[in-house]
C-alpha cells in the first residue's frame, strides 16, 4: 500500500536536468535585468527633464532610441545564430552583458550638468543606443539559454516561472527605492548603487549554468524582416491584433506623464513609490486570476471587457480628480487589476494566432509570430513615449529639477494621464470587437488538427464558423 500511495506523487515530480544553483541563478538574473529595465523605461525621461532638456527634445530622443530598439533584436538574433563561440552559444553573451549594461546605465545617468542642451541630448542619444544594444545582447540569450539548459518542458516552465517572480520583485524594488534615493544623493550615485546590485544578481548564471541541449539548426534561425511582413499579411487575426495594439499606443500618454503627475500634482517623488506599491499587488494577483478565467471564458471576451472597464475608469478618474488622494489610489488599484489581466493575455493571443497560421497555411512559425509581438511591443513603447513628451512640450512643461509648473500645465498632465489615452484606446477596442474573430474554442480545435489528432474535415465541422 505504501508503494501505491507514493507512485502518484512521484509522477508529479520534475526530473531535473539542472541543479538548484543553476535554476536559482537563472531566476536571479532577471532580478538584475529588471533593475536596469525599469531604471531606463520608467525614469530616464524624468532624468532628462531634470537635467534641463526640453520635453519635445526628450520625445525626439525617445523615438529615435525606441525605433533602434525595435529593429536591433532581429539583427542580434542573426549574430547569435552565426557566432561560433568556444564557451557556449548563449552564456558568453550573458557574461558580457552583465558588465556592459551597468556601464551603459551609469554613462546614461552621468551627463555633465554645465554643458549645453545640444551636448546633453547627444550624450543621452549615444548612451541610450549603447544601453539598448547592451540590453539586446542579453535579452535574446537569457530566454534561449533555458532551452539549452534542459530538454524537460516542465522544468523549462519552472524556470520561466522563476523568471516571472524575480522580475516582479526586481522591478518593484526599483520603483519603490529609487524615487526615495535620487532626491537626496543624486541620480548618478543612485544608479551606481543600483548597478552594483544588478551586477551581483546577474553574474552567477554565467558561471553556474550549463548548456546541454540544442535544437536543430533550422529551428534556431531568426526570422528576417521580410519574413515578419509576409507572415503578418497571411495571418489576419495577428494582423488585426497587432494593428489594434499599435493604434492604442498613439495617444497612450499616461505612462509618459505618470512620474510628473506624482511629483507636480500629487506632491513629490515619494508618490512614485506609493503608486508603484498600490499597483503592484493587483498586477500580481491578476496573473493568477487571468490563468483561471481563460479556462471558463473566451480570452477575447475577457480582454475586451478589461479594456472597456479601463476606459470607463479613466473617465471616472478624470472627474474624481487627484485632490482626493484616497479616491485616486482606490481607482489606481482597481485599474491595475484590469490592466494586469489584459497584459497577461497578450502573449496568449500571439500563441492563438500562431496556431491559426499553422492551421491555414501548414507553416509552423511560432518564432515569427512572437518576433512580431516583440517588434509591436517595442514600436508601441516608442510611439506612446514620444507622443507623451511631445504633448508635454506643447502644453508648456517647464524642465529642470526644481521647476514650477503652471496651473494649465498641471491640468494637462492630469488630462494626459486620464482622458487622452481613452481616444486611441477606444478605437483599438472597436477594432478588436469588429475585426478580431478568433475564438479560444476554435483555436483548441485547430491545435488538435495541427497535432494530427483529428482530420481537416473533422476540424472544419467542429469550428464555430468558417475561417
Amino acid at each position: 500500500m505504501e508503494t501505491q500511495q507514493e507512485a502518484p506523487k512521484n509522477k508529479q515530480k520534475i526530473n531535473y536536468r539542472t541543479g538548484f544553483g543553476e535554476r536559482f541563478s537563472y531566476g536571479l538574473y532577471f532580478f538584475g535585468q529588471l533593475i536596469f529595465y525599469i531604471l531606463i523605461t520608467s525614469f530616464l525621461q524624468l532624468y532628462m527633464t531634470d537635467m534641463g532638456i526640453p520635453a519635445a527634445v526628450v520625445g525626439a530622443i525617445f523615438m529615435v532610441a525606441k525605433v533602434w530598439d525595435a529593429i536591433n533584436d532581429p539583427i542580434f538574433g542573426v549574430i547569435v545564430d552565426k557566432a561560433k563561440l568556444k564557451k557556449g552559444k548563449y552564456l558568453p553573451w550573458l557574461r558580457l552583458s552583465t558588465f556592459l549594461i551597468p556601464a551603459a546605465s551609469i554613462f546614461l545617468f552621468a551627463v555633465p550638468i554645465n554643458v549645453s542642451i545640444q551636448i546633453k541630448a547627444i550624450w543621452i542619444t549615444v548612451g541610450y543606443a549603447l544601453w539598448d544594444t547592451s540590453y539586446t545582447i542579453c535579452d535574446v540569450p537569457i530566454f534561449a539559454v533555458a532551452t539549452s539548459m534542459t530538454d524537460n518542458i516542465r522544468e523549462r516552465d519552472w524556470l520561466y516561472m522563476l523568471k516571472n517572480f524575480f522580475s516582479f520583485v526586481g522591478g518593484l524594488i526599483v520603483i519603490i527605492i529609487l524615487p526615495l534615493m535620487y532626491p537626496s544623493i543624486g541620480w548618478t550615485a543612485t544608479v551606481i548603487i543600483m548597478s552594483v546590485f544588478g551586477i551581483i544578481t546577474m553574474l552567477p548564471i554565467g558561471y553556474k549554468a550549463k548548456e546541454r541541449y540544442f535544437v536543430a539548426e533550422e529551428e534556431q534561425k531568426s526570422p528576417k524582416l521580410r519574413d515578419l511582413v509576409n507572415y503578418l499579411f497571411k495571418n489576419k487575426p495577428l494582423l488585426i491584433f497587432s494593428a489594434a495594439c499599435i493604434v492604442s499606443s498613439i495617444t497612450s500618454t499616461s505612462g509618459a506623464v505618470s512620474n510628473y503627475l506624482a511629483i507636480y500634482c500629487l506632491g513629490g517623488q515619494e508618490w512614485i513609490s506609493i503608486i508603484g506599491i498600490i499597483s503592484a499587488l493587483p498586477l500580481f494577483v491578476s496573473i493568477i486570476i487571468a490563468q483561471q478565467l481563460v479556462k471558463k471564458i473566451d480570452k477575447r471576451t475577457i480582454y475586451i471587457f478589461c479594456g472597456a472597464v479601463n476606459l470607463a475608469l479613466g473617465v471616472v478618474a478624470y472627474f474624481a480628480g487627484y485632490e482626493n488622494k484616497a479616491l485616486f489610489m482606490t481607482i489606481c488599484i482597481i485599474r491595475a487589476g484590469f490592466v494586469g489581466t489584459a497584459g497577461v493575455l497578450l502573449v496568449m493571443f500571439t500563441a492563438d494566432c500562431a496556431e491559426y497560421g499553422n492551421y491555414k497555411t501548414g507553416e509552423r512559425a511560432q518564432g515569427v509570430a512572437f518576433s512580431i509581438q516583440t517588434f509591436t511591443a517595442k514600436l508601441t513603447a516608442a510611439i506612446s513615449g514620444a507622443a507623451g513628451m511631445f504633448m508635454l512640450g506643447m502644453v508648456g512643461f517647464a524642465e529642470g529639477q526644481n521647476a514650477v509648473q503652471t496651473p494649465r500645465t498641471l491640468e494637462w498632465i492630469w488630462i494626459m494621464y486620464t482622458l487622452i489615452p481613452l481616444i486611441s484606446g477606444a478605437v483599438s477596442l472597436l477594432m478588436l470587437i469588429f475585426g478580431y474573430k478568433l475564438y479560444s474554442k476554435d483555436v483548441a480545435v485547430m491545435m488538435r488538427c495541427n497535432a494530427g489528432e483529428i482530420s481537416r474535415e473533422e476540424a472544419e465541422k467542429a469550428l464555430s464558423r468558417p475561417y
